[in-house]
């Protein structure tokens, strides 16, 4: 049961779209069992259950890439960590992780991770700022709004304003189930490779994107209905092959394995798709800037 009751009407004007209409965030949150919902999200993603019956577990098992990824960071020494398009901060996200990570061999409180979340639904950031403010610290986490598709170039300056954020330090940049939910028509391509460039050597670029690649026509047909259904979403999308989520990595150096579907990145037992990766129906990968 969510714990988000606000009226509509003590919601802010700007924010009103995101309260009336299904969020993208806050529908993954619903599939993950978190609480961070509201009914219309709730109602829209049962909806896409009936299109897609196993999302739900697509949903974790991209959750799952997502703090492998930590992980692995973590263990190479980072210690700043950039979330785009993050959605709620919540259900294993990437403070979550580097905490929990931390606190199995705890070092100096200065080595602790430091993550910026960042989305442009008004919403999702006013209530990620709520839940870190209760549950993260605010000398290393924040939550931000900002368009980093729109405006790549714009995220920079804000960034620097957190106070918690290096421009120069290498950066584990996240880009988690996330892209598919930006258009050709929005020039994400573009965007993403403003952002690669703006990140410090050494820094990691990590992607997950549903994929049309290997779809049977079973598949295909759910596709567009997930499409279809999104553009009544506040982030209606667009899926994307193998070769066009490659893209998204330009020059970087990949990381073994390479560009795969999202269980078989460096799994470490606890995929739901050991057998069949491809039913995952993300592809995901991490990529390092020389």
């Amino acid at each position: 049961m969510s714990t988000l009751r606000h009226p509509i009407a003590a919601v802010p004007v700007e924010m009103r779209d995101s309260v009336t209409t299904p969020s993208a965030a806050r529908v993954y949150d619903w599939f993950l069992g978190g609480a961070h919902n509201w009914e219309i999200d709730r109602a829209f993603g049962q909806r896409v259950v009936d299109i897609i019956p196993d999302i739900k577990s697509y949903t974790r098992e991209n959750r799952r890439f997502l703090n492998r990824v930590v992980r692995h960071a973590l263990d190479a020494g980072f210690r700043q960590f950039l979330d785009i398009g993050s959605g709620l901060p919540t259900v294993g996200n990437v403070h979550e992780v580097a905490e929990l990570h931390w606190s199995s061999a705890p070092g100096a409180d200065e080595d602790r991770a430091r993550v910026v979340y960042v989305d442009n639904d008004p919403v999702v950031q006013s209530l990620g700022g709520l839940i870190l403010d209760r549950e993260g610290d605010p000398r290393r986490h924040h939550a931000l709004r900002a368009d980093p598709i729109a405006d790549p170039d714009g995220l920079w300056p804000l960034l620097a304003r957190t106070g918690v954020f290096d421009l120069d330090e290498p950066t584990c940049l996240l880009m988690v189930s996330m892209l598919h939910f930006s258009k050709d028509s929005e020039h994400p391509h573009e965007s993403v490779a403003a952002l690669r460039e703006r990140l410090p050597a050494g820094s990691l670029l990590a992607v997950s994107h549903w994929t049309t690649s290997d779809a049977t026509e079973q598949e295909q047909v759910a596709n567009e209905r997930l499409v279809e259904a999104y553009e009544h979403s506040t982030h209606p999308g667009q899926l994307r092959s193998s070769a066009e989520i490659q893209d998204f990595f330009g020059d970087f150096e990949m990381l073994e394995p390479g560009l795969v579907y999202a269980p078989s990145w460096r799994p470490d037992g606890h995929e739901e798709f050991t057998g069949d990766p491809e039913r995952s129906r993300m592809l995901a990968g991490v990529a390092r800037k020389r």
